[in-house]
């Protein structure tokens, strides 16, 4: 193992651990991270994961090109189970290509300098931290140029999600900066959540990320894409109406209809129960994983299917929105 020692001022520093698998024939760079949040186990167990899997398939025999794996990008963060770095409580993943000497900057500068600047693809792993719960899905951002947003469209069909998520970028963010300072694709996973592991979905990050690979041509074996996968810009979420604690009858990624009943809420100020009905059509696509909730906090998202029967109820839209889905 490598470690990038970064000094930060009236502080010990931090070292970042990554590891290097060098094929021997010649091929692209790839970086891939975990991490980034301190509080997302999911990517930092799939980066592990992936190490391992390199390491017992002896894959320096077979590889084409170079892997770059950082299996934790945010270490402070990760020792206290928070998303920000704990030297200026930032987010790592707003940090990036800033002029600003706070720590989350100049780790962020360092990472680009001694890392993303060898790249020519790149994934970085997440999931959706403290309390939801995602299905496995790829992100790309429609904000990026044609040419990188084609890569990271490919690269995105290749992860062989069903669901691929296009959303717009915001200032500091990896995937953005790093297309702006070097064309360079970086795709977002996404998968499980509230720091908790999820194996059944770590093992299909890894599948992913195998398949990425040998689309790239750096690894021998057939890439298996999916027949049908979804491009998607938004999504709704659904607020408790009241504090209290929530119990799921659907499970994760399951189909819903509008009226069907997702689950049950108990409010013990009125010792009273009642059902959460679905607004909408659609797939089932995070749910809270903890079970007390708070009122007005969002429970469980759906993305819609606008062509099913039914027209939605009113719902609060997030940051995603279905766009042009057939189920």
């Amino acid at each position: 193992m490598h470690f990038l020692k970064i000094q930060l001022e009236k502080t010990k520093g931090i070292k970042i651990p990554y590891k290097i698998f060098e094929g021997e024939k010649a091929g692209p760079t790839f970086v891939i991270s975990g991490g980034m949040h301190g509080d997302e186990l999911n990517g930092i167990a799939l980066v592990k994961k992936l190490i391992d899997y390199c390491t017992r398939h002896k894959i320096e025999k077979t590889l084409h090109g170079k892997l770059i794996i950082l299996p934790i990008l945010n270490p402070t963060g990760f020792e206290k189970k928070r998303r920000t770095v704990q030297y200026d409580k930032k987010d790592l993943n707003r940090s990036f290509n800033r002029k600003e000497k706070s720590p989350s900057n100049i780790i962020a500068n360092a990472l680009v300098k001694e890392i993303y600047s060898q790249a020519d693809y790149a994934i970085d792993c997440h999931d959706s931290g403290h309390r939801n719960v995602l299905i496995p899905h790829a992100r790309i951002h429609d904000s990026q140029r044609t040419t990188c947003k084609r890569c990271t469209r490919n690269m995105a069909q290749a992860f062989g999600s069903k669901i691929i998520i296009e959303r717009e970028g915001k200032a500091g963010m990896i995937a953005v900066e790093m297309e702006r300072k070097f064309n360079l694709p970086v795709l977002t996973i996404e998968t499980g959540g509230a720091l908790k592991l999820f194996d059944n979905f770590v093992n299909k990050g890894l599948d992913g990320i195998i398949n990425i690979l040998r689309f790239y041509g750096m690894l021998p074996g057939e890439v298996k894409i999916p027949n049908k996968q979804y491009f998607l810009k938004y999504r709704f979420g659904i607020k408790a109406p009241a504090t209290g604690i929530m119990k799921f009858i659907k499970k994760l990624g399951q189909r819903v209809h509008l009226g069907d009943k997702i689950g049950e809420l108990y409010i013990p100020m009125r010792n009273r129960t009642i059902d959460l009905i679905s607004p909408m059509c659609g797939l089932l696509f995070s749910i809270q994983y903890g079970e007390s909730v708070a009122k007005d906090e969002i429970v469980y998202s759906v993305l819609e299917d606008r062509k099913c029967h039914v027209k939605r109820r009113h719902t609060t839209s997030m940051f995603e929105e279905v766009e042009n889905i057939v189920m």
